[in-house]
């Protein structure tokens, strides 16, 4: 499937699975390797393109992303998505709040959301200047955190957050902070609901489960494993309207993940939620 087919597919169902027939061409193993050869092409691709900025964020970053896609189905992996009819109609822009699993998905979330709305990321100030990869970042002029300082951070997310919804971009933002295969509530901070209020805008809750390329034992991107046996899932859940109190749009959005997850263990027969006996104490919000 090329990327205009698969819009279409999921403008008009909100969904989109893997053809049940698809298959690995060659060994697992080496289908493996060529996983990163794939991924590395597709970086290169987002590099060039990202030199113009007005091009890239409007016209090809959705193509980009949708590589990530063609990539993992080549691999002999499977993707399935749904529940984005929800943005269909929706008030939008909006504040996307989702867990945080692998890379995958800060390229995933492109083909998912431009669809429907033009939106760019909270993320760490650092990553502005990652070689290669910083100059993508720069070019959806996301919103920036030093990670330095808590409160100095929540000020920066609601100043230059607000000013990018009132704009008409929506955001996306990972309360988790770092990635995590296991979800645990207890690290999902509120920054999103917080944004959602101070602007006026609705949150929409994001589930992820990208654990297809898992972080590498001695360094987190160097050495991620690849496992196509897999899926690699995303749902989407209804908007939260903005005059909903804050604590309660948090408790929709944590439970919207934790029940999509329960749901997912079970047919894929692989954890993705912290047993409850292991669940981290709970952090304060910034």
């Amino acid at each position: 499937m090329d990327w205009a087919a698969f819009e279409r597919q999921l403008v008009g169902t909100g969904a989109y699975e893997t053809p049940a027939d698809n298959r690995a061409r060659f060994p697992r193993f080496v289908e493996k390797r060529l996983f990163r050869l794939r991924m590395a092409r597709v970086y290169w691709h987002a590099w060039r393109l990202s030199r113009d900025p007005e091009a890239y964020v409007p016209r090809l970053w959705a193509p980009n992303g949708f590589e990530v896609v063609q990539a993992i189905e080549r691999t002999g992996g499977r993707v399935a998505f749904e529940g984005f009819d929800a943005l269909r109609g929706a008030n939008l822009p909006a504040v996307f709040v989702s867990n945080h699993v692998s890379a995958l998905e800060t390229y995933l979330a492109a083909p998912l959301l431009l669809p429907f709305t033009t939106y760019t990321y909270i993320l760490k100030k650092s990553l502005l200047r990652y070689p290669v990869f910083g100059r993508v970042i720069r070019a959806l002029d996301p919103v920036p955190v030093g990670r330095k300082s808590p409160m100095e951070d929540l000020k920066d997310v609601l100043v230059h957050g607000t000013e990018t919804l009132r704009r008409g971009r929506s955001v996306m933002v990972f309360p988790q902070g770092s990635r995590h295969r296991l979800f645990d509530p207890a690290t999902f901070n509120s920054i999103g609901a917080k944004l959602a209020r101070r602007a006026g805008v609705p949150v929409v809750p994001l589930c992820l489960a990208t654990d297809f390329l898992r972080i590498g034992e001695w360094q987190r991107d160097l050495f991620a494993t690849v496992h196509p046996e897999s899926t690699v899932r995303a749902a989407c859940g209804e908007p939260i309207p903005p005059d909903v109190p804050q604590a309660e749009v948090q408790r929709r959005s944590i439970g919207f993940i934790e029940s999509t997850l329960a749901r997912w263990e079970a047919l894929d027969g692989r954890p993705m939620l912290v047993p409850p006996a292991s669940a981290a104490p709970a952090e304060a919000a910034p």
